[in-house]
């Protein structure tokens, strides 16, 4: 098993399972977070923000704790898809708020066993999460909210800061779905 065949039985078990109710839900497939350092495997983009880091059986758990780390900052739900072989070793490794979704192979194709789902991150952090947004998308939210003047020739950091200094989180989470959604030309 492949993580291309984990990644296709996950999107399809992310549409049936989670965003029934929010059909306009993003699904982003290696969203670059804080500036690229960190790749998220699939993310869940709606009024909330839901990470997805999957585990095949030919990964190995080593990058875990970094990005768990990470993650934790950005995501409101977090959940690591691994396979069977893992999953003792990714309980002692995650937060207790992380979903936990096993990967085994049934009929010759992957097949998704959710042991937990996932809660509610209390602990995000709005200045990462305006981090993924590019300047001008960020410049935009900032016009929108009549935060723009001073601004217009700064660097993305220092709107990212304002930003997260002075809009709620929800603002922040709904600019990014939004931005995320029209955004053109980002591979």
């Amino acid at each position: 098993m492949k993580e291309l065949d984990v990644r296709i039985a996950l999107h399809e078990f992310i549409k049936s399972q989670l965003i029934k109710e929010q059909p306009d839900s993003l699904i982003i497939d290696e969203l670059g977070l804080i500036e690229g350092s960190f790749r998220v495997d699939v993310a869940v983009i709606n009024d909330r923000l839901h990470g997805f880091e999957i585990k095949s059986p030919s990964d190995n758990l080593l990058r875990l704790p970094a990005q768990q780390k990470n993650y934790s900052k950005i995501f409101d739900k977090m959940t690591i898809v691994c396979a069977d072989r893992y999953v003792a070793q990714a309980v002692d490794m995650i937060p207790k708020w992380w979903g936990l979704v096993s990967v085994s192979v049934r009929d010759g194709m992957p097949y998704l066993n959710e042991i937990w789902p996932s809660r509610q991150n209390m602990d995000v952090n709005p200045f990462h999460i305006c981090q993924l947004l590019w300047r001008e998308e960020a410049l935009a939210v900032m016009k929108e909210h009549g935060m723009d003047y001073g601004f217009r020739t700064k660097g993305r950091r220092y709107m990212w800061k304002a930003m997260a200094k002075e809009l709620p989180l929800d603002t922040i989470r709904k600019s990014v779905k939004q931005k995320l959604s029209t955004r053109i030309g980002w591979r």
